[in-house]
């Protein structure tokens, strides 16, 4: 019980220590600054605090779970960890932006928005092969529930303990014996339309990198693939519990092993390909076609706008001019919404009501 307990706290750990290196230069701790600002005294100095603090309260957090017992130690660990990081990158942001604006970083220059109509007109393709096997388990979980209906017990378990056993039963019915099956078919629709989200997502390109969109094409892909193996991973994982569930399989260390491995492996998959990639693509080493480095300081070049009015606190955009309903993240990796756009605040009511439901229908 420790372990899984602990495995959050050192996960949120790693997350605080590697995000300030995995956002463009141009945005650190969400503040847009001129690439040549980008390693100034006061965000080195940021940086080292923030990942300094990071790792403080991660082991404070990691020792309060192994020796203080008790069913809120986690959850206060874990809780604790993502305040003390958002204090610490509310402190780094508020700190920099007033360097920013006392030493007029953005004071003459040329400021633009760049676009990449290729990446309409030309949109990176949809990577079916990997989409396959988490179509495949879903098919394969779907046929073998089916054979096996007509022979399956009266009861049937729908809870495990963390030990792998069942501790609860329910009567047979479509339901109680295809719900594995189910949350497949769901998982695989909704990576599968991530996957697809991802690579017409909108880029945030950097007037100062000429290869920003060859960058932003190879982030989309790589997310996008790797969203399709966590799709493989976790129908993998209910297929296990599809086959415990009708006593296909015995013992409890299938669920109480494979299953959390499972889930482990499509996460550790996923964060290590954001990890490499960074957001944007700004962490892809790319070949020099252009003949000059991004932000080569020429006299008169463009730079990025001063955008920051658009994120309230460098982490949520709001933006009634802008059409679109998913932005790149300023901080950290993936995607925000609009907060300007009705339908953002839609998804939002729509998302904690399924998160208060998920308690009641469980009981």
């Amino acid at each position: 019980m420790t372990g899984f307990m602990l495995f959050p706290v050192l996960l949120i750990g790693v997350a605080h220590w590697l995000i300030p290196s995995l956002v463009p230069p141009t945005v650190p701790f969400g503040v847009r600054v001129p690439r040549d600002r980008a390693d100034a005294p006061v965000v080195a100095g940021w940086r080292r605090r923030y990942r300094a603090g990071a790792a403080v309260v991660t082991v404070l957090a990691a020792a309060a779970v192994l020796l203080v017992s008790g069913p809120v130690t986690g959850p206060a660990a874990v809780g604790g960890e993502l305040v003390a990081g958002l204090v610490l990158y509310l402190l780094a942001r508020h700190r920099i932006t007033a360097v920013k604006s006392a030493e007029g970083w953005f004071d003459g220059r040329r400021q633009v928005t760049v676009a990449d109509t290729s990446l309409r007109t030309d949109p990176e393709r949809y990577p079916w092969p990997w989409a396959v096997p988490s179509i495949l388990l879903t098919a394969a979980t779907a046929v073998i529930g089916i054979v096996d209906y007509p022979r399956l017990p009266s009861r049937l378990p729908t809870h495990f303990r963390m030990s792998g056993h069942p501790d609860h039963y329910a009567a047979r019915s479509v339901v109680t014996a295809f719900g594995p099956v189910l949350v497949q078919a769901l998982l695989t629709v909704l990576l599968l339309a991530m996957a697809r989200a991802a690579l017409r997502s909108r880029a945030q390109l950097d007037a100062e990198d000429p290869q920003a969109g060859v960058r932003h094409r190879g982030f989309v892909s790589a997310i996008a693939r790797a969203l399709l193996v966590m799709a493989g991973c976790l129908n993998l994982a209910f297929l296990l519990l599809a086959l415990r569930t009708w006593s296909l399989i015995g013992g409890g260390r299938t669920i109480a092993v494979g299953v959390p491995a499972l889930t482990l492996l499509a996460t550790v998959a996923l964060l290590t390909v954001a990890a490499h990639v960074g957001q944007g693509g700004s962490r892809l080493r790319l070949p020099d076609r252009t003949g000059r480095a991004p932000g080569d300081g020429r006299r008169g070049a463009p730079v990025n706008r001063d955008d920051d009015r658009l994120y309230r606190l460098g982490l949520f955009y709001y933006n009634r001019d802008d059409p679109a309903l998913f932005v790149p993240k300023r901080f950290g990796i993936g995607w925000t919404v609009n907060m300007a756009r009705p339908l953002a605040w839609a998804l939002l009511a729509a998302t904690l009501a399924v998160a208060a439901a998920a308690p009641l229908l469980g009981r």
